[in-house]
């Protein structure tokens, strides 16, 4: 099925603020609901919830491995479906279910309970709407500015991270069950509303992506090997015609039989599952580093809570940063930079002093190596284009957890056995490694005959 945007039916005179930028700003908040509340914030609450309940550390792992599987089941459907509704009823979706999975959460009293809302409800929530939908729409909305606007709508990590303090202090204050069902009525007040401001397309509003004027409107046709500035003149608008990207626009098949989507596929799985681990558990093994220096589980707790907000704050400056940058660099280098930068920040937790200025230099050096994620999904949009964006991150996402959602088990079972996270850092970075090496042997993709063809059409019409 060709899920191509239409063409723009009209010329209509441009607003000075380009529409696509408001998709980025909701993107941000919704996606810093996600960080602050599930990947980021539920960290905050796995040792009271583990305490309650009388849960090992392995078994709160185990909750994380089958949300993960479930949302590697559930990824192609989820990824068809925002191809084929648009992403802005697929955010609600994902609102509405994981606002409801944190509400019921809080009258959790068994581990089956848990298992049932944290899978059922909160990771299938959390794993079809918010960035699986933002991000599809903004590869609809930008070209040029791909990375810019994606690493944009990642800050939402660093402003997610405001909310594991207080989270925290929530849980310290009024108990952990309270804290979640806060959550849980915040996230559908807040998420349901802006979805409807996430379009399509820009095309379905008579736009281009990039907020680019249509060659029409100028008084030359756009070239696409050059850029050039119109006045105005005779009513027409005045702005900046660019260069025209062309996207590439590859079918879901088309993409799937190429080695650069599989090894795109595996770099991202191997960052995933050292992150995935890492992120569920970040918590935790700051706590455990911080007992190492003489500290009690509740002063570790309340430390940790900052330093968890401190690797989102610093994803604030890095996300922009990285984005940036890969508008003008190589993605899959610095991708491959901020691999390595993760598996140093591991390397420092060997240190059993439990410094707090050695935690906060692994602070940072986690936050750069978060801010690749950004650069994953520009490097599909580079790649593939437009066209079935959505389902090619939805098929993505079912190796992606398939070989990620064991790292919160097996690092709890390590912990359980030993009670140190000291053997969990050697598999992590080794893994980390990989991914790094991955990313920088990924090669472009050959585009099918029939994209050749019409590239070669297009060049000859543009310089007739």
């Amino acid at each position: 099925m060709d899920n191509t945007p239409p063409p723009a039916r009209s010329c209509r005179p441009f607003p000075k603020l380009f529409y696509g930028w408001w998709i980025v700003l909701v993107s941000l908040i919704t996606d810093g609901v996600k960080q602050g509340s599930f990947n980021r914030g539920f960290t905050v609450y796995i040792l009271p919830i583990q305490n309650s309940l009388g849960l090992s550390a392995a078994a709160i792992g185990w909750a994380d491995t089958l949300g993960r599987l479930m949302g590697g089941i559930q990824g192609p459907f989820m990824g068809y479906m925002t191809d084929k509704l648009g992403p802005g009823p697929m955010l609600a979706y994902g609102g509405i279910t994981s606002g409801l999975g944190f509400i019921l959460l809080s009258y959790t009293h068994n581990y089956f309970f848990f298992l049932l809302v944290f899978v059922g409800l909160m990771s299938v929530g959390f794993r079809s709407g918010y960035n699986n939908a933002s991000i599809a729409a903004i590869n609809n909305w930008f070209r040029r500015r791909r990375g810019l606007a994606m690493s944009l709508v990642s800050m939402g990590h660093g402003f997610g991270g405001a909310i594991a303090p207080v989270a925290g202090w929530l849980v310290l204050t009024y108990g952990w069950e309270i804290a979640v069902r806060i959550s849980g009525v915040a996230i559908i007040l807040l998420v349901v509303p802006l979805s409807f401001m996430v379009k399509r397309s820009p095309e379905s509003m008579g736009l281009l992506p990039d907020g680019d004027l249509p060659a029409a409107a100028a008084r030359e046709p756009a070239s696409l090997e050059e850029s050039q500035t119109v006045g105005t003149q005779a009513g027409r608008p005045r702005g900046r015609v660019q260069r025209m990207v062309p996207d590439n626009d590859f079918t879901a098949r088309e993409a799937m039989r190429t080695p650069s989507y599989w090894m795109l596929v595996l770099a991202a799985g191997l960052r995933n599952t050292a992150h995935s681990g890492l992120s569920f558990l970040l918590a935790p093994v700051m706590v455990w580093f911080l007992q190492q220096g003489g500290r009690e589980q509740i002063e570790s707790l309340q430390i940790a809570a900052f330093y968890v907000g401190l690797v989102a704050f610093a994803t604030v400056f890095f996300n922009p940063l990285i984005g940036w940058l890969g508008d003008r660099f190589p993605r899959k280098r610095l991708s491959a930079l901020c691999m390595a930068s993760g598996a140093l920040a591991l390397c420092l937790m060997f240190n059993t002093s439990g410094s707090l200025w050695l935690l906060a230099v692994f602070a940072i050096l986690q936050a750069l190596s978060e801010s690749a994620n950004s650069l994953n999904w520009a490097l599909m949009g580079e790649f593939f284009g437009r066209r079935s964006f959505a389902t090619l991150r939805g098929w993505q996402h079912l190796p992606d957890q398939l070989i990620s959602m064991w790292t919160a088990v097996w690092m709890g079972m390590i912990f359980d056995a030993t009670g140190s996270y000291y053997l969990a850092l050697f598999p992590l970075i080794s893994i980390l490694v990989l991914s790094s090496l991955t990313f920088l042997a990924l090669p472009r993709p050959r585009l099918p005959d029939r994209l050749q063809s019409r590239q070669r059409a297009q060049t000859g019409a543009a310089v007739d």
